[in-house]
Order: structure tokens, then C-alpha cells, then sequence
């Protein structure tokens, strides 16, 4: 725990010096990079954090994220039963998983990566309540018909490094979401806006973080006025 917390401080120092003293980097191309850069060694739960990480470290990843939803949706009484879902950012599926285990209507999925997309339509080919979009989030909600009682973007958001996009993005959402929706970010929420937490050997930033005070100001905006940030 504790390494894992100087980690995470290093990171954010890197992203902070990155960002607003050596000004390094320059936004990724998002619709090749994941299947050129990242999904090199095929698509799993483990791959869509990153090609190194242990396989247990994943599961406790997952599990810890997985119990702080739970703990929200039994603590406010909110049952997913016969409910609409968006999952963004499905990478190997993990999320589509968990939320069809809690009995939903309809879970709408989607993804930029085109091997994230044929790995999903493959694994989910024969549930009828199950559909698989590709394409960037804003094109894909923009598309959808009707709206969403659930919209889950666990670990993506960030990945949206061109700020108006991303903006964008969440006003989508919120013009998708029933009153009383619930829209469920993982990520970090600092005091800094804009790190660019993460830049890649090509000198391409594929990670951006945003403050908790931003988020709130665009959530209110969007319309999305009750949101629960999971930290990861």
C-alpha cells in the first residue's frame, strides 16, 4: 500500500512537471493508438489496465472497484433489475460482466479500439440484451435511442485528452440519462486540472486528469446533478 502510494504521488509530480514547467507531449491519436500501441498482446481484463500488470493485482483492481458500487447502489436502495445500461470504454468486457450479474433490461457497450470491439461482439454474440458499438463515446451516445438509467465509465474518462471532446463527452451522457440516472467515473480526482499523467515513449499523451472541481462544474452543466467519483 504504501508503494503503491508513492507511486501514485510520482506519477502525478511527473504529470505536474510534464504539464506546467517542461510543457512535453502532444494528444494521441486515439482511434489507432489502442490497437497499435497498447492491445499488442491481445484483449483480457488484466491487458486493459496495462501489459505488465499481475494478474492478481487486477482482480483486486477490479474486486475494490466493484465494492465501492455495490456498497453505493445497496446503501441508496438502487437496484439495477430491468434497467438500461452504458458501458464506456468495455475494453475485455469486465464491466458489461458485472452489470448483467445484477439482472439489467439492456447493456449497451462500446469501444474505440476496433480488437476491444471484435473481441466483444465474439463474446457476447448470443445475448440478445447485449449490444457492442465501435467508434469514439461522444459518436456512439450521440447514435443511441432513448435513454439510460446507468452510465459507467470506469478508467476511461482520462483517456479523453482533448478537453472539449471530453466535455463533450459528458454532455452526451447526461442527455441520455433518465432523471435520477446514475453516472459512475473511476479515476482520479485531485486539486491540479489538466496533468497530463501519462505520455508514452512516442511523446503522445494518452492519459489526462481533471480536478473534482471541474468535474462538478461540467456535471451540473450536463445536467448530471448526482454523481458518485470512485477514486482509483
Amino acid at each position: 500500500m504504501i508503494r503503491q502510494f508513492y507511486r501514485k504521488q510520482r506519477k502525478l509530480l511527473t504529470g505536474a512537471l510534464n504539464t506546467h514547467i517542461k510543457i512535453n507531449g502532444q494528444n494521441y491519436n486515439d482511434l489507432e493508438w489502442w490497437d497499435d500501441s497498447f492491445y499488442t498482446k491481445g484483449v483480457s481484463d488484466r491487458l486493459t489496465i496495462f501489459r505488465g500488470k499481475n494478474l492478481v493485482t487486477s482482480k483486486y483492481h477490479y474486486a475494490s472497484i466493484e465494492m465501492q458500487i455495490l456498497k453505493h447502489l445497496r446503501n441508496n436502495r438502487i437496484s439495477v433489475s430491468q434497467a438500461r445500461v452504458i458501458d464506456i470504454g468495455s475494453g475485455a468486457g469486465h464491466w458489461i460482466d458485472f452489470y448483467k450479474s445484477l439482472e439489467p433490461l439492456e447493456i449497451v457497450g462500446m469501444d474505440i479500439s476496433l480488437l476491444s470491439f471484435n473481441h466483444l461482439k465474439d463474446k457476447y454474440a448470443k445475448d440478445a440484451s447485449i449490444s457492442i458499438h465501435h467508434g469514439k463515446a461522444i459518436e456512439v451516445l450521440t447514435k443511441l435511442n432513448g435513454n439510460f438509467n446507468f452510465v459507467n465509465a470506469i478508467g476511461v474518462m482520462f483517456h479523453i485528452v482533448d478537453d472539449l471532446e471530453w466535455e463533450d463527452t459528458i454532455y452526451a451522457v447526461g442527455n441520455k440519462m433518465n432523471k435520477g440516472g446514475l453516472f459512475i467515473v473511476g479515476g482520479h480526482f485531485g486539486f491540479i486540472d489538466g496533468l497530463n499523467i501519462l505520455i508514452d515513449k512516442d511523446g503522445n499523451i494518452i492519459k489526462r486528469l481533471r480536478s473534482k472541481k471541474r468535474w462538478t462544474n461540467v456535471l451540473k452543466k450536463s445536467g448530471v446533478h448526482k454523481n458518485q467519483p470512485l477514486s482509483e
